[in-house]
This record gives C-alpha cells, structure tokens and sequence, in this order.
C-alpha cells in the first residue's frame, strides 16, 4: 500500500516537472481553511460530528488543472452512548478520534471558477493508543466539488469553498470504514 502511494508521489512529481516548461496562467497557491463535517457509515454511531484544519498546496500544472497536496488535522467529537470501541475494555470511555490526514490530488476547473479535485493519501491516527487501534495510519480518498473566487479587496487571493466526501479505511484489522462529509473553506494566496 505505502509502496504504491509513494509510486503515486513519483509519477505526478515527472508529470508536474513536465508541465513546468509549459505557459501557465496561475502560478503555485497555498490554501489555510476550516474543515467540519458529519460522519458517515461504521462510525456515525460513535461520532456526531468533527471539525479541524487544513492546508493545501496547489502547483499548475496546465491552464486548468493542478497538483495538490494537502494536510490537516480533524478531531472527531463523540455521540451520546460511545463508551467502547472495538479493542477497549468494556466501560471504558472513548476519547474523541484525531486524525492527520496527509493526500496528493489532482484538481481541474470544468467551468472559469468551479472545479473537481481527487485526492489519495495515508491518514495517521494520531491518538491511536487511547482509542486501543493496532493501526497508525489507513488510505484515504477524497473526492471534492469546489468553487474557487477572487478577494475583491486583495489582488492575488482567493476563496476556496468546496464539499467532499472522504472515505478512510479501517485502524482496526476490520471493514469499519471512517467515512464523513466534509465542507471546507480556506484562504489561498499566489506564492
């Protein structure tokens, strides 16, 4: 699985050192945005809701698409009656789940400010003994629907608006799936 993702992170890097010799009308942009959403699937019994943090670098690699990699930080909250996970002792409260998840994608604008992004990467569990989790980290994708538009007061900066559905495999040697949709908004700024 790593072997395949880092595989991933080589090729993309060939194809944007490729795309650098071309004209392109954008130049690299970093994005700093809130994330928050609901669970889905396995977990939303256990969790209600999260919230958290990203960070997002965009690299252009022709007039409408770029090379993304992002990162971020995502605190899952609990549910009234989530007192054990799968490995925990019975009775033993669950603490609320951090995650970081660390992705490559690739993003591509169908329409002037509107864009659809894919992303795949690892996600490091990060409190993963107090959840009792054998696994630190588990693939991850993302699917996004963005929208992306110019700061009126600012020349050279952006919003960033998107919604995702992001599934993440199990931290247990089980088919959980720690799925939730997401909405994001961030601040971007050319660099």
């Amino acid at each position: 699985m790593k072997i395949n993702f880092y595989a991933l992170i080589f090729l993309l890097s060939l194809f944007s050192l490729g795309a650098s010799a071309q004209a392109v009308p954008d130049s690299a942009r970093l994005a700093i945005g809130i994330d928050g959403g609901v669970p889905a699937g396995g977990i939303a019994s256990q969790y209600v809701m999260f919230f958290g943090g990203s960070l997002r670098f965009d690299y252009p690699f022709s007039k409408k698409s770029y090379v993304t990699l992002s990162a971020g930080y995502n605190e899952f909250l609990l549910a009234n009656g989530a007192t054990t996970t799968q490995n925990a002792i019975l009775n033993v409260p669950v603490p609320p789940l951090q995650t970081a998840p660390f992705m490559i994608g690739y993003k591509y604008f169908f329409i002037r400010t509107l864009y659809i992004q894919g992303e795949l990467g690892e996600t490091l569990l990060i409190n993963k003994d107090k959840v009792f989790a054998p696994k630190a980290f588990a693939f991850t994708y993302a699917p996004q629907l963005g929208l992306i538009l110019k700061s009126k007061k600012h020349p050279h900066t952006y919003w960033d608006v998107g919604v995702r559905y992001q599934g993440t495999s199990s931290f247990y040697y089980d088919d959980t799936k720690y799925n939730y949709w997401a909405g994001r908004i961030s601040y971007s700024f050319n660099l």
